[in-house]
């Protein structure tokens, strides 16, 4: 199974209850299907290549896309939360050039100071659901963390994006890296002078601390001032950590793992938006397979449509439908506890459905309460 950033999945697969969802494979019933109407007329051979169409957007991973202006840390970023490289577009507000498309399933915008004309004209074109903001280089914001904090929510409220804070360099430093306990044994010699000798780095460097000078120019230029303060600051509290607890703090006070976290929930939001999309496709496809002679293009695609996958890939799309995703947002996750759980959740679905809303909308809980409908069943031993 192949995973995205931070171990997040973004397989072709949405693993649900009761593994309705199976990897691509030779026994995978898309597959099969699509082999069986290529041996038929040319009606069910058309048809199977629109079922193959359909198939390979829904398998194809979603991609990112990592913008801002230059300057802003877009490759860094983009190594800390942990995305292939080659996601970063051209620079934002360059002069001479346009600014780039953002058109990926998932859109991180990179911003390192007040936001420009070009970051503001770009970050009014992203949606909440497919994007977040990265505030990076929090360190030189302030004189605290949480001036950061306090930017991001500020920002976050202007441009109606989830913001987040983060140091992109120390949080890629701490996946690339290691710290060695010389380097903290070194470090916890000084750990008594504390924010005094980190307060910059000329402070940090100053022969008067000592004669590691070299050793400290070292230090510094692996993990920066921030690091390094940080490191100082949890050593002078307790000298006795173990280097790869100090990594992992220095991972954390990065800020990285917030927008990680969100930005594994925009992977899977997004396949699951490609699994709506999937099952939408063919029972357009099945729609237009008017039978006659031998054709089976209908009834096999009828006969997938009701399966358990079926049924699961739908309600993992219809729960993350824009049209009705924050309906489902009370939810920890899209599989209900136990058959009352499903039921309940199918009831409400319907009531939804019901409602006044768009054809889309109504398209959307239609799935979820069938997706719903059919564990019941399953849990309840009613379907069985």
């Amino acid at each position: 199974m192949r995973t995205g950033p931070r171990g997040y999945v973004t397989v072709a697969a949405i693993e649900g209850a009761d593994g309705y969802m199976r990897e691509a494979g030779a026994a995978d019933p898309l597959d099969r299907m699509i082999s069986t109407l290529r041996m038929g007329d040319g009606v069910d051979t058309g048809i199977a290549n629109g079922i193959e169409a359909a198939v390979h957007r829904w398998r194809t991973l979603p991609r990112a896309q990592v913008a801002g202006r230059t300057g802003s840390g877009r490759t860094t970023v983009a190594r800390a939360l942990g995305l292939q490289p080659g996601v970063e577009t051209a620079p934002v507000d360059e002069p001479g050039f346009p600014d780039p498309v953002l058109d990926a399933d998932i859109v991180v915008y990179v911003l390192a100071s007040t936001p420009s004309p070009g970051d503001r004209r770009v970050l009014a074109t992203l949606t909440p659901q497919r994007s977040l903001l990265v505030l990076n280089k929090a360190d030189a914001i302030g004189t605290g963390w949480s001036d950061a904090v306090t930017a991001a929510d500020r920002y976050s409220r202007q441009f109606g994006l989830p913001t987040f804070p983060m140091v992109g360099s120390l949080a890629a430093r701490t996946i690339s890296g290691a710290l060695r306990e010389g380097d903290l044994e070194l470090l916890r010699r000084h750990a008594h002078a504390g924010s005094a000798l980190a307060v910059s780095a000329d402070s940090f460097l100053s022969p008067a601390a000592g004669t590691d000078t070299a050793e400290r120019a070292e230090l510094l230029d692996q993990w920066d001032l921030y690091g390094v303060s940080c490191v100082l600051a949890t050593l002078d509290r307790e000298p006795d950590l173990s280097p790869q607890t100090v990594l992992q703090i220095l991972h954390t006070v990065s800020g990285v793992e917030p927008a990680a976290k969100l930005l594994g929930v925009r992977y899977q939001q997004a396949i699951s938006r490609r699994a709506g999309v999937l099952v939408d496709e063919l029972t357009r496809l099945a729609a237009r397979a008017v039978p006659r002679g031998q054709s089976r293009a209908r009834a096999l695609i009828t006969e997938y449509l009701d399966t358990d996958e079926a049924r699961w890939l739908g309600l993992c799309g219809g729960l993350a439908d824009p049209e009705v995703a924050h309906l489902a947002a009370g939810y920890p996750r899209p599989e209900p506890e136990d058959a009352d759980d499903a039921l309940a959740r199918a009831v409400r679905w319907r009531a939804v459905a019901s409602g006044e809303m768009s054809p889309a909308a109504r398209r959307a809980a239609i799935k979820v309460h069938n997706g719903y409908v059919r564990m019941w069943e399953r849990m309840s031993s009613v379907g069985l």
